[in-house]
């Protein structure tokens, strides 16, 4: 549910002056459910803002070349905002977009993937909110989970700055947790992973010497989650991720945020935008809350028993054992 003084902000400064039906060009880098769920939220907001923005949506598909093209006409015609849903097609409306504001939701770490250089403002026309749930809450839920894990193996695209950046932060923040978790991650290209059987062969490499294994936000690995849960089998280790999509299907538990919520509250800061306040001066907007996904049905495949304390503190059970 959206915050009550967010929906507060969102009214009052729709009552600002800013354009009656804006010109919002939008791009998607790749077929990403948390992106197109952002981007539910984020016509929900403009909506609640009583503003009808005439869309532009492209769709590059991981094209490079189409997604800048694109982005180049965008501000060609003159668009009065753009929006950037997720980390690869933020990155490339930073090196785009010179005139319009843009707005960016669902990047899970804009300062980590080189999409702004600090939290505190990127200093022009870009700005946004973050994803990524805090290392230090991921830490805690999948200790939650299991009960002294200290080694936990993550399967991902080298090339993808998601997954990598994600990483990179538990991997810091497990090595200064006591007692420390360590991060083991084993890393295949894209093409690598794409290939029948790519996924489950370094998963079931990382399950052979891994307390558990995890999902994180990389497409080439969340679109292959029951790869992933065949590599665990072979060790009967569970799968925990931060990839809702992986919830539905491998993961025995999952922590994530609510990405329409995200794109709705990314709004506010596109209404200021609008209204001509500088989105360089805009902090990066950082989830105030998560949520845990328990998928008692992928547990049982792994001989997992999820532990009571977690499932009384779950906020949602998927598959047809969790009613869903």
């Amino acid at each position: 549910m959206l915050p009550v003084r967010t929906v507060a902000v969102i009214l009052a400064l729709s009552a600002l002056a800013a354009p009656a039906r804006p010109r919002v060009g939008v791009l998607f880098w790749h077929d990403s459910p948390n992106d197109r769920e952002a981007f539910e939220g984020v016509k929900d907001g403009f909506a609640l803002a009583r503003l009808d923005p005439a869309y532009e949506v492209f769709e590059a598909k991981g094209d490079d070349a189409a997604a800048r093209a694109a982005l180049r006409g965008f501000e060609a015609r003159g668009l009065d905002l753009v929006y950037a849903l997720g980390t690869g097609a933020a990155l490339r409306a930073r090196d785009e977009v010179r005139r319009a504001p843009v707005v960016f939701t669902a990047v899970t770490d804009p300062v980590g993937s080189g999409v702004v250089g600090a939290a505190a403002g990127s200093g022009r026309n870009l700005c946004g909110t973050a994803s990524g749930v805090a290392p230090a809450d991921v830490l805690r839920v999948f200790r939650a989970a299991v009960p002294g894990l200290r080694t936990l193996g993550a399967v991902l695209d080298p090339g993808n700055p998601v997954s990598r950046a994600e990483v990179a932060a538990l991997r810091a923040a497990g090595a200064a947790a006591d007692p420390p978790l360590a991060v083991v991650a084993e890393e295949r290209p894209a093409e690598d992973l794409a290939r029948q059987g790519g996924v489950r062969e370094a998963a079931a490499r990382l399950a052979a010497s891994c307390d558990a294994l995890w999902i994180p936000i990389d497409i080439a690995v969340y679109s292959r989650a029951d790869e992933v849960a065949a590599g665990a089998a072979t060790a009967r280790r569970p799968v925990l991720a931060t990839a809702p999509a992986a919830s539905r299907t491998a993961a025995a538990v999952c922590v994530s945020v609510d990405f329409r919520a995200l794109g709705r509250s990314s709004v506010e800061m596109a209404v200021r935008a609008l209204r001509g306040e500088d989105p360089g001066a805009m902090a990066v907007r950082r989830p105030r809350s998560y949520r845990v996904i328990v998928n008692l049905e992928a547990a049982g495949r792994s001989g997992f028993e999820v532990p009571l304390a977690l499932l009384a503190s779950a906020d949602e059970f998927a598959g047809v054992a969790g009613g869903r």
